[in-house]
């Protein structure tokens, strides 16, 4: 039966435990301690080549993975745009497209909220009317008005669906931080004039522990 043979397994193992104890006793101290030191040393290397192998090739698929799927709100799925068009500045990440800004509702405050460097006029909401949740906040950047008015996403208000173009497989990427992210989010050049029409909707953290 099935319990004889599990019984005759754990009877077996117990009587190789026997054998290594009894093999171990009869190691002097100090034979035994420069064993466990080389095999402890041993295992520290093949760790630390296994991890540094590991974090190359990582490097290698975060700069060259291609940015092919959407921005989506976390709480329903709204599309809010495209991956490709997903963009960073400093700590900031935004989608650097003028249709975002028509899948978000805006909420303004009574009386903007001043700090050094940024306004914070309102919050963001997810533009789906089943749905509003909150994405993040508006923020007039003091320092580069030609790109204000932002819209801040949380990384937490997002989620990220991953197109691999070789296998044809998607990936749901869900992420506290915006620097866990599996892959290299493009730096924003600014390099336009004044007469470029382009907006830039940044998607700054305003809680530093989101960055």
């Amino acid at each position: 039966s099935q319990n004889y043979i599990k019984e005759l397994g754990n009877r077996q193992c117990e009587q190789d435990l026997k054998e290594v104890l009894e093999t171990w006793k009869q190691i002097p101290s100090h034979e035994f301690k420069e064993r466990v030191l080389e095999k402890q040393t041993s295992l520290i290397k093949e760790w630390s080549e296994s991890l540094t192998k590991a974090l190359a090739t990582e490097k290698i698929v975060s700069e060259n993975t291609e940015l092919i799927g959407d921005v989506l709100c976390r709480a329903c799925g709204y599309h809010l745009g495209k991956l490709s068009r997903l963009r960073q500045y400093g700590q900031s990440y935004f989608i650097n497209d003028h249709d975002f800004y028509n899948r978000i509702e805006e909420k303004i405050l009574p009386e903007p909220r001043e700090y050094v460097t940024t306004s914070v006029t309102g919050k963001a909401l997810c533009g789906s009317k089943n749905c509003r949740a909150k994405l993040g906040c508006i923020q007039t950047l003091k320092d580069h008005s030609s790109i204000s008015p932002i819209y801040p996403l949380k990384c937490q208000s997002i989620k990220i669906k991953l197109f691999e173009r070789e296998n044809g497989s998607e990936t749901m990427i869900l992420k506290k931080k915006w620097k866990q992210m599996l892959f290299k989010i493009p730096p924003l050049e600014i390099s336009c004039s004044k007469n470029d029409e382009d907006i830039y909707y940044d998607a700054y953290d305003v809680m530093q522990t989101d960055v």
